[in-house]
Protein backbone atom coordinates (compact mmCIF):
# COMPACT_ATOMS: atom_id res chain seq x y z
CA UNK A 1 0.00 0.00 0.00
CA UNK A 2 1.34 3.53 -0.93
CA UNK A 3 2.00 6.31 2.08
CA UNK A 4 -0.57 9.20 1.03
CA UNK A 5 0.38 12.08 2.84
CA UNK A 6 -2.40 15.09 2.75
CA UNK A 7 0.42 18.05 3.01
CA UNK A 8 2.57 16.91 0.09
CA UNK A 9 -0.55 16.21 -2.24
CA UNK A 10 -1.79 18.75 -4.84
CA UNK A 11 -4.81 20.03 -3.48
CA UNK A 12 -7.90 20.70 -5.54
CA UNK A 13 -10.17 23.87 -5.31
CA UNK A 14 -13.78 23.16 -4.05
CA UNK A 15 -16.24 24.19 -6.02
CA UNK A 16 -18.60 26.36 -3.43
CA UNK A 17 -18.00 29.60 -2.95
CA UNK A 18 -20.20 32.71 -0.94
CA UNK A 19 -20.29 35.95 -2.05
CA UNK A 20 -18.59 39.08 -0.48
CA UNK A 21 -19.72 40.25 2.65
CA UNK A 22 -22.18 37.55 2.59
CA UNK A 23 -22.13 37.11 6.50
CA UNK A 24 -21.91 40.51 6.94
CA UNK A 25 -25.35 40.95 5.39
CA UNK A 26 -27.14 37.72 6.66
CA UNK A 27 -27.99 38.66 9.74
CA UNK A 28 -30.22 41.46 8.67
CA UNK A 29 -31.41 39.70 5.48
CA UNK A 30 -32.80 37.15 8.22
CA UNK A 31 -34.55 39.54 10.11
CA UNK A 32 -36.29 41.50 7.55
CA UNK A 33 -37.76 38.35 6.10
CA UNK A 34 -39.04 37.42 10.05
CA UNK A 35 -40.25 40.57 10.44
CA UNK A 36 -42.68 40.18 7.44
CA UNK A 37 -45.76 37.75 9.02
CA UNK A 38 -47.35 35.20 7.61
CA UNK A 39 -50.71 35.78 6.09
CA UNK A 40 -52.93 33.10 8.49
CA UNK A 41 -56.40 31.80 6.88
CA UNK A 42 -58.56 31.41 9.46
CA UNK A 43 -62.11 29.28 9.60
CA UNK A 44 -65.19 30.30 9.93
CA UNK A 45 -67.39 28.29 12.74
CA UNK A 46 -69.67 28.03 9.84
CA UNK A 47 -67.05 25.89 7.62
CA UNK A 48 -66.34 23.87 10.32
CA UNK A 49 -69.68 22.52 11.09
CA UNK A 50 -70.33 22.38 7.49
CA UNK A 51 -67.41 20.08 7.01
CA UNK A 52 -68.24 17.96 9.92
CA UNK A 53 -71.89 17.87 8.60
CA UNK A 54 -70.68 16.18 4.71
CA UNK A 55 -68.27 14.24 7.41
CA UNK A 56 -70.59 12.42 8.89
CA UNK A 57 -73.43 12.13 5.62
CA UNK A 58 -70.51 10.80 3.68
CA UNK A 59 -70.05 8.16 6.47
CA UNK A 60 -73.23 7.32 7.21
CA UNK A 61 -74.38 6.22 3.78
CA UNK A 62 -71.05 3.63 3.43
CA UNK A 63 -72.47 2.34 7.13
CA UNK A 64 -76.09 2.18 6.05
CA UNK A 65 -74.91 0.35 2.24
CA UNK A 66 -72.26 -2.03 4.27
CA UNK A 67 -75.36 -3.03 6.67
CA UNK A 68 -78.11 -3.13 4.00
CA UNK A 69 -75.83 -5.56 1.92
CA UNK A 70 -75.40 -8.03 4.82
CA UNK A 71 -78.74 -8.01 5.07
CA UNK A 72 -79.55 -8.86 1.52
CA UNK A 73 -82.37 -12.10 0.73
CA UNK A 74 -80.57 -15.40 0.02
CA UNK A 75 -81.32 -16.50 -3.49
CA UNK A 76 -82.46 -19.70 -4.06
CA UNK A 77 -79.28 -21.23 -5.90
CA UNK A 78 -77.58 -20.62 -2.64
CA UNK A 79 -80.00 -22.10 -0.16
CA UNK A 80 -80.28 -25.48 -3.02
CA UNK A 81 -76.83 -25.81 -3.27
CA UNK A 82 -76.73 -25.41 1.36
CA UNK A 83 -79.50 -28.06 1.21
CA UNK A 84 -78.13 -30.76 -0.70
CA UNK A 85 -74.38 -29.98 0.64
CA UNK A 86 -75.98 -31.00 4.30
CA UNK A 87 -76.78 -34.48 4.34
CA UNK A 88 -78.42 -34.02 7.64
CA UNK A 89 -81.50 -32.82 6.38
CA UNK A 90 -83.79 -35.74 5.21
CA UNK A 91 -86.42 -35.37 2.14
CA UNK A 92 -88.72 -36.63 4.89
CA UNK A 93 -88.17 -33.77 6.72
CA UNK A 94 -88.03 -30.97 3.72
CA UNK A 95 -91.66 -32.55 3.17
CA UNK A 96 -92.98 -32.40 6.41
CA UNK A 97 -92.11 -28.54 6.56
CA UNK A 98 -93.90 -28.21 3.43
CA UNK A 99 -97.87 -26.91 3.60
CA UNK A 100 -100.01 -28.19 1.51
CA UNK A 101 -100.46 -25.08 -0.70
CA UNK A 102 -96.30 -25.37 -1.23
CA UNK A 103 -96.88 -28.93 -2.36
CA UNK A 104 -99.55 -28.07 -4.96
CA UNK A 105 -97.21 -25.07 -6.18
CA UNK A 106 -94.61 -27.87 -6.69
CA UNK A 107 -96.73 -30.24 -8.77
CA UNK A 108 -95.43 -30.40 -12.29
CA UNK A 109 -98.06 -30.84 -14.28
CA UNK A 110 -96.35 -33.16 -17.29
CA UNK A 111 -98.23 -34.06 -20.38
CA UNK A 112 -95.49 -35.87 -21.53
CA UNK A 113 -96.70 -39.10 -24.34
CA UNK A 114 -95.41 -42.41 -23.97
CA UNK A 115 -93.79 -41.94 -27.95
CA UNK A 116 -91.68 -38.41 -26.97
CA UNK A 117 -90.17 -39.92 -23.78
CA UNK A 118 -89.09 -42.58 -26.12
CA UNK A 119 -87.78 -40.56 -28.87
CA UNK A 120 -85.51 -38.28 -26.30
CA UNK A 121 -83.99 -41.32 -24.85
CA UNK A 122 -82.94 -42.89 -28.50
CA UNK A 123 -81.61 -39.50 -29.81
CA UNK A 124 -79.51 -39.28 -26.80
CA UNK A 125 -76.71 -41.78 -26.40
CA UNK A 126 -76.12 -41.09 -22.67
CA UNK A 127 -78.99 -43.15 -21.12
CA UNK A 128 -76.84 -43.25 -18.01
CA UNK A 129 -77.12 -40.27 -16.90
CA UNK A 130 -81.33 -40.39 -16.99
CA UNK A 131 -80.93 -43.60 -15.09
CA UNK A 132 -78.73 -42.54 -12.37
CA UNK A 133 -80.52 -39.13 -12.19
Amino acid sequence: MNNFKLDKEIKIAPGFTTPENYFDDFQYKVTSKLNNKPKVFSLNRSWIIAAAAILLVTLSITLINKISVTKSTIDSVSLENYIATHTTISEDDLVNLLDEQDIETLSINSNLQDKAIEETLLQNTNLEQYIIN
